[in-house]
């Protein structure tokens, strides 16, 4: 661990076994495949991803019309059901009408699952979804039909463009919690529950920066109903529903 980079204090987790961290130092994108520690690996094959010219270890993700998916770093051979993902990134601005800035964590269980156990976006204007900081469960038939999509929290989001954010997804049991520079989304549900074994990161199309990417094995926190109403104070209140999201035309 480099000094002065200590994780975001857990609250709803107690972390255990470090499963991974990247930090930026081994080369990434396309076809090539990052392989990091106890056999995990990181793909960065949607999307453009090069150094950034600032910092080596920082990686950039850029887009452009027509080239598909935007940019998505999959980290493979996670074998988990409780864990914590840390996430250091930032946001460049929107220069092009066709820019937008978003940040997203999915935890899955692929194959059993299509689609994604839990999405945590920072989504700023991806029509994708609604703006805001918030909590979704997702399952889709393998043809991208979708069976079920849970929206579980949506809260406020506002961020600066260039300043870097750590994010933290911690998910225990049935429930999971997201935190960034002062903004909290909590969801509880049984669907939280399933096995976890990719976890993803989606940015949007204008360039974003990820710093560093950490992911642990958890253990409930005894202390977390103590903890809860303080952590959630700042959350507006949000009852989990079905989602019906329509794009803008």
């Amino acid at each position: 661990m480099r000094a002065g980079d200590e994780p975001v204090t857990a609250v709803l987790a107690r972390r255990g076994d470090l499963i991974l961290d990247d930090d930026g130092s081994i080369d990434r994108g396309g076809k090539q495949v990052a392989l990091l520690q106890r056999g995990t690996r990181v793909r960065m094959s949607v999307g453009r991803w090069n150094r950034s010219d600032a910092e080596r270890n920082v990686w950039r993700s850029t887009w452009k019309t027509g080239m598909g998916h935007v940019p998505v770093a999959a980290y493979q051979g996670i074998r988990a059901r409780n864990l914590i993902v840390e996430v250091t990134f930032r946001y460049g601005p929107n220069t092009e009408p066709w820019h937008h800035q978003c940040f997203r964590i999915a935890a899955d269980n692929r194959p059993d699952i299509t689609g994604h156990v839990v999405s945590a976006w920072a989504n700023v204007d991806n029509d994708f979804i609604e703006s805001g900081f918030l909590l979704q469960h997702i399952r889709k038939t393998p043809e991208k039909k979708i069976i079920e999509d849970l929206l579980m929290d949506r809260q406020p989001l506002s961020i600066e463009s260039g300043k870097w954010y750590t994010a933290v997804l911690e998910v225990v049991d049935d429930e999971a919690l997201f935190r960034m520079d002062g903004h909290v989304a909590w969801a509880r549900s049984q669907r939280i529950r399933a096995p976890k074994n990719l976890v993803s990161i989606t940015l949007g199309t204008t360039w974003h920066e990820i710093r560093r990417v950490r992911i642990w094995h958890a253990q409930p926190n005894p202390e977390w109903m103590s903890l809860k109403s303080d952590i959630l104070a700042a959350r507006k209140p949000f009852k989990l529903k079905v989602h019906d999201y329509r794009k803008p035309k």
